[in-house]
């Protein structure tokens, strides 16, 4: 709501608009290799790789994250061909703001790196079922990437906004979705077909180009936190069997013959 209402004030008064962005964009200077690396871990790609760990320790996620991500993706790109928004270093003299990596001039809205960013913590906000506390800490962070997109000049307020609305209500609609069809919810392919996504994304991560040679350390980050959470579930000992089953699907691994 907070942010549907400051996206119309944002929309109606161009010229905050244009502080805003000037504002957030000014953080670019104080660290760039932040920002880059913040922008990065928004692209779907190494987002999407952080999941590894998550669709492990929670296997019933795996469907909500398809859908989720299904009505994301199609709500984005239904509107950004259609509105064909122009991004700041279409409109701006490059001297008058910062730009950080790889210049982009057209479909600036809505930001799918916001999109994104906030699809990925209500997932887990709604999935996981989490308190005040930890889902005010994921919207946070989820913000600080949706924010990574002012700073390093590709974005306006609006399309962020816009963004974190998107992401919120492709989540609450997957979730509505699946109450109402519990074979896809309790359905078994989701899952393989989850863990070999993210796997393969985060694997690869270290090699994916998101345009931000600064921010090259949240590649290696997503490509090291998949190894670990993949070592953990392979390596565990049948004296922890009883939690094995609850968090993998296969009941019998780590059984010895």
């Amino acid at each position: 709501m907070t942010a549907s209402l400051a996206l119309i004030l944002l929309t109606v008064m161009p010229s905050w608009k244009l502080a805003v962005f000037h504002y957030f964009n000014e953080l670019s200077v104080i660290s760039p290799v932040f920002w880059s690396g913040m922008t990065s871990l928004a692209d779907t790609y190494l987002a999407l790789g952080l999941l590894v760990p998550v669709l492990l320790w929670r296997p019933r996620l795996a469907a909500l994250l398809l859908l989720a991500a299904l009505i994301a993706t199609l709500i984005t790109h239904t509107i950004k061909p259609i509105l064909d928004v122009p991004r700041p270093p279409a409109v701006l003299p490059m001297d008058s703001f910062h730009l950080i990596g790889h210049r982009l001039d057209h479909g600036s809205f809505p930001s799918g790196h916001s999109v994104t960013a906030f699809t990925l913590a209500a997932l887990l906000i709604v999935g996981w079922r989490l308190s005040l506390g930890w889902s005010a800490l994921l919207l946070f962070l989820a913000s600080v990437m949706a924010v990574s997109r002012l700073a390093v000049g590709v974005h306006w307020p609006t399309d962020i906004l816009a963004g974190s609305v998107i992401g919120i209500v492709s989540v609450v609609l997957a979730r509505r979705w699946l109450d109402h069809w519990p074979a896809l919810d309790q359905a078994a392919w989701p899952l393989p077909t989850g863990v070999v996504i993210t796997t393969v994304l985060a694997l690869t991560a270290p090699w994916f180009n998101a345009g931000y040679p600064q921010g090259h350390w949240a590649n290696w980050s997503v490509a090291i936190l998949a190894v670990l959470s993949l070592a953990v579930a392979m390596v565990r000992r049948p004296a922890g069997l009883s939690r094995l089953r609850q968090i993998l699907p296969v009941h019998d691994l780590g059984r010895r013959n």
